[in-house]
């Protein structure tokens, strides 16, 4: 059965779309088939592997609004060996007002997974948009584990707990979402706010595990910009070494225990 792994955080700029096309590479250079979900209405994660948005003629969006329509059709193949995609489109930002008045709109992308035969992969990976709405719970009904990309910046901390308030409250219609833990990002290793930053959420989470940090840099942008990952643009770059330890990490990570919604605070 595949593992539906979310990158989910609602600020922006934590990397999610970064670390979902370079967590499926990792994976599917570990011999892992991976299919990738852009939830995203800004489409970068379509754009980085590859695929033409003005040529799409199916893409999530239609997936979310179309109940008769097979996953199997949206799946487009990618520049990334092993990696399939269903891609997101700039019309998926209006998919927030077309839901409204679906029945059970929370739980469309659910059905849409549940429905599929996804015996052929190994992971599905999400890549979430930057921003708590009817997308983000879909995401959240959906997966069975979250991974949580988080900036050594204080902002990052601060907003952690509107996050795990949603979490808590969507745990009701999906009682077996887990959180993994957080995925650093973005970390200067010679910075003291980045050591502080991950010694509070060590301290805070005891029962969440940090992740192989990802180092500060460049190449994950110019990789993107490529339409390819890390692995394969800079393959003995840091970055890349940093994303085939957390591909590794999630390999052979068991799932902990789920997050207990009256442990969860954060003092800041």
């Amino acid at each position: 059965m595949a593992r539906i792994i979310a990158f989910f955080n609602q600020k922006g700029g934590t990397a999610k779309t970064t670390s979902t096309l370079n967590v499926a590479a990792a994976l599917a250079e570990r011999g892992r088939s991976v299919l990738a979900i852009d939830l995203d209405p800004q489409a970068s994660l379509t754009m980085a592997t590859g695929i033409d948005i003005a040529s799409l003629e199916l893409s999530v969006y239609d997936l979310l609004l179309d109940e008769s329509l097979d996953l199997g059709r949206t799946i487009q193949p990618t520049t990334i060996p092993g990696v399939r995609l269903v891609p997101s489109h700039p019309d998926l930002a209006a998919a927030e007002l077309e839901l409204l008045n679906v029945l059970e709109r929370e739980r469309q992308l659910a059905y849409r997974l549940t429905a599929a035969d996804l015996s052929r992969f190994d992971y599905v990976l999400i890549d979430s948009p930057p921003a708590l709405n009817v997308l983000s719970v879909n995401i959240l009904v959906a997966a069975g584990e979250l991974v949580i990309p988080i900036e050594p910046h204080p902002l990052s901390l601060m907003v952690l707990r509107r996050l795990f308030d949603t979490v808590n409250r969507v745990r009701r219609l999906n009682p077996s979402l887990r959180v993994v833990g957080f995925l650093p990002t973005k970390v200067h290793h010679s910075s003291r706010l980045a050591a502080d930053m991950l010694a509070t959420l060590a301290d805070e989470f005891p029962d969440l595990a940090l992740l192989p940090s990802v180092p500060l840099s460049v190449k994950g942008a110019e990789s993107a910009a490529e339409r390819t990952s890390i692995l394969q643009y800079m393959p003995r770059s840091a970055v890349a070494a940093a994303y085939r330890e957390v591909g590794a990490w999630l390999e052979a990570a068991s799932l902990p225990p789920a997050l207990d919604r009256d442990r969860v605070s954060l003092h800041v």
